[in-house]
């Protein structure tokens, strides 16, 4: 087959064979893995900043914003560099051995580089959500004899999620295809494992290919499935514009 005017015979068998296929399944076990650890782990950390920063207190207030701005301004790889390459450095000599001898710690840093870089960005929107909440509703749940800390769980996040479902939902599937980046301190995530099968075979069209088809695929499932939700709590414009007015 002529392919960009080149004599090109395509092999589709190359990623099913062995051992191509385990490095693949691997690496596709490994990108679940970071993309939900470093989920979890920023909705965590970016809702706790995002509090934070809405504390009328500075000494709440300040540290967290000081955080986001920092995060925000820098590069993700750099996250995962800082990590991988820096941060063992720091660490007491004991800890720094473990993880300098840690077979799997390339993705460890890759997921504390991601979780640190996603979180600034999720700690934007749910703050969005938070200042989008009507007045009314704080009032109401302070007329009830709710705490701060009770309104805050009780009252303002349940709402403020709810408004953010749809731009959370594009923030974690870029979280998703963001962990091709762990691929620069060789975690044997999924774009890894497809060079590292290229570079011997010199088939990159098929194994990118492959590879394309897993992070698109994966994609539409998660964004149908959030959207599936969203039309569960009947979360549109519509119910927000009414639900601010």
């Amino acid at each position: 087959m002529d392919f960009i005017s080149l004599r090109y015979e395509f092999d589709w068998g190359i990623p099913f064979r062995e051992p191509y296929v385990g490095w693949l399944i691997t690496g596709i076990k490994l990108t679940l893995l970071i993309t939900v650890v470093t989920t979890i782990v920023s909705l965590i950390v970016g809702t706790v900043v995002a509090v934070m920063r809405n504390s009328r207190f500075k000494v709440l207030n300040l540290p967290a914003r000081v955080y986001v701005e920092i995060v925000r301004n820098i590069p993700g790889l750099f996250w995962v560099l800082f990590f991988y390459f820096l941060f063992p450095e720091l660490l007491p000599s004991r800890l720094r051995d473990i993880c300098n001898h840690y077979e799997y710690y390339p993705v460890v840093a890759g997921i504390l580089g991601l979780s640190a870089d996603n979180s600034a960005y999720v700690s934007d929107i749910v703050r969005t959500g938070l200042l989008g909440i009507k007045r009314g509703r704080i009032e109401a749940a302070v007329s009830t004899g709710l705490n701060r800390l009770q309104q805050i769980r009780y009252v303002m996040l349940p709402e403020a999620f709810r408004i953010i479902l749809p731009a959370l939902t594009v923030r974690m599937i870029h979280n998703f295809k963001n962990s091709s980046i762990c691929m620069a301190i060789a975690a044997p995530e999924l774009t890894w494992a497809t060079q590292q099968v290229e570079s011997i075979t010199f088939r990159g069209i098929e194994t990118t290919f492959m590879a394309t088809a897993f992070y698109v695929i994966l994609s539409l499932i998660t964004a149908a499935i959030i959207l599936r939700f969203e039309r569960i709590m009947k979360i549109d414009l519509t119910s927000i514009k009414k639900m601010n007015t």
